[in-house]
């Protein structure tokens, strides 16, 4: 199940989700969170609010008995989305679901465009009832209170990142676009392992919307088939810069990398 904003222009959001589930195998539901014109990263966008939809179809869901394995929670578009969406993963989580939020609202040290504080404390409310919550570094940090450094972390400091996320609620966690010790890497911790994980990459030097949708799709797939968060992780990194690679010369990459 991908919850999350439908996107009418770019390759991003549960779109770009489905692309890479879908093509693995996977049978994919959807519960949009708001239909939206194009991508945050214009200057100007439409938004519709979906929220009284979700309401009627997750009535209905319940009424047939429908149950997912996993469940992906993107983009929360109000505070009673949050509510609405906590109540039904949990329940759904009752019954054997993974929950994994990607709490979308920032990048580079800012939030997006539109996203202030209730954003954060909505999202917070989401990481609260994670299996595995993937931020990116930005989005660590404005979750946890902790100052952005643009400059990175040490070893210390991302320990104590993770342990802040932690604390919020999630059990497992993925930090992404982290650069510790002057390494751009993904860090982890896995509550089945009990273990932190620093897991380094090759930074490609361009900037396309969508690769945090990617990212989590790719990531879902190889949870989905059994494999370690440490695993999962270290592939999906790797696929993930060899796709940046091929296409890094595409013009508009605010429509997010072609798949």
């Amino acid at each position: 199940m991908l919850i999350g904003d439908l996107v009418g222009y770019g390759r991003l959001a549960i779109t770009a989700q489905a692309s890479v589930l879908t093509r693995k195998g996977f049978s994919v539901a959807y519960l949009p969170t708001a239909l939206v014109s194009n991508n945050f990263c214009y200057q100007n966008y439409a938004l519709f609010d979906t929220t009284e939809y979700m309401r009627q179809s997750i009535n209905v869901w319940k009424e047939l008995g429908f149950r997912f394995d996993m469940i992906s929670v993107g983009f929360v578009a109000s505070d009673e989305q949050a509510e609405l969406l906590s109540s039904f993963c949990l329940k759904q989580k009752q019954l054997g679901s993974i929950i994994v939020v990607d709490p979308i609202m920032a990048d580079n040290g800012h939030l997006y465009s539109g996203i202030g504080q209730e954003t954060i404390d909505r999202l917070r409310k989401m990481v609260a009832i994670a299996d595995v919550a993937i931020p990116n570094y930005t989005e660590a940090c404005y979750l946890t209170d902790t100052p952005f450094s643009a400059s990175g972390l040490d070893g210390e400091s991302s320990k104590k990142l993770l342990d802040s996320m932690r604390t919020i609620g999630t059990s497992s966690v993925l930090i992404t676009s982290s650069r510790v010790n002057n390494q751009t890497c993904v860090l982890g911790y896995d509550v089945t392992t009990d273990e932190y994980l620093t897991l380094p990459y090759r930074e490609v030097p361009v900037d396309f919307s969508g690769t945090g949708d990617i990212f989590s799709g790719k990531l879902i797939s190889m949870l989905m088939q059994g494999r370690s968060l440490q695993a999962a992780a270290q592939i999906t990194i790797e696929k993930l810069s060899a796709m940046i690679d091929i296409y890094q010369d595409v013009e508009n990459k605010n429509e997010g990398l072609p798949y």
